[in-house]
């Protein structure tokens, strides 16, 4: 995975990725919502969005990526990334931190490459692949909303913000339609969610696909802290 806003540190893990790769032998490209560890978890015309998990050891097929892409990482690992075609890195990345949000903005699509996990602990991240722009009309979220801009990336916006148990955000509304992705532990509560899709599940790796229009207030009803990313379409 490559992104045009993280810089990975490179660390030697006491084996090589070359030996790695032989454990896991290339094969045939496939699309990446074909590849076994992208699970395709939603899809509707805007978004496809993969719940991708690589377990430690594990290497992806080679894959390919014909669309951009925001990815937010559930749980990190060290990694090591190797396009097709080209020589394999000597080391694994260090690990990308839990809640990180990257992207292939910087990336010519279409691309191919595969994915492997040099770590002990399971890699998993979800995918929002942009399949097309909503066009709704919509501007930053002001500071009341409790959210925190974070950065725009290909039209997208994102936000983040972390709440203390009992503490809630004020009542915001999306204009554009979007991607709420509980990222850390704890337990979140939603006032308001008007989603055509969800994980259905509580805690890290929770998400919801937001209707354009959507006002909602997100509160923290457990004992522990909760962070939170949300990603407006464009």
């Amino acid at each position: 995975m490559r992104s045009a806003s993280i810089v990975l540190a490179f660390v030697f893990l006491g084996t090589s990725v070359a030996a790695a790769q032989e454990r896991a032998p290339a094969r045939s490209a496939v699309q990446v919502y074909q590849e076994s560890r992208h699970h395709p978890v939603f899809e509707s015309p805007l978004v496809r969005l993969l719940d991708v998990r690589v377990p430690a050891g594990d290497t992806t097929d080679y894959h390919v990526h014909a669309n951009h892409h925001i990815a937010i990482v559930i749980a990190g690992a060290r990694t090591w990334d190797q396009r097709m075609g080209e020589a394999a890195p000597e080391s694994a990345s260090a690990a990308i931190p839990v809640g990180t949000v990257f992207d292939n903005a910087s990336d010519s699509i279409p691309y191919t490459h595969r994915v492997g996990n040099a770590d002990t602990t399971a890699f998993r991240y979800l995918v929002a692949q942009l399949l097309a722009p909503s066009n709704a009309v919509s501007t930053e979220l002001p500071a009341t909303s409790g959210l925190r801009f974070e950065r725009e990336t290909m039209g997208c916006r994102i936000y983040r913000v972390t709440l203390a148990p009992g503490q809630s955000t004020s009542s915001h509304r999306h204009a554009a339609p979007g991607l709420t992705v509980q990222v850390g532990a704890g337990k979140l509560h939603i006032d308001g969610m008007a989603a055509e899709g969800s994980s259905g599940e509580s805690g890290p790796g929770a998400w919801w696909w937001r209707r354009a229009g959507t006002e909602h207030v997100l509160r923290n009803v457990g004992t522990r802290a909760v962070d939170i990313v949300e990603v407006d379409w464009p």
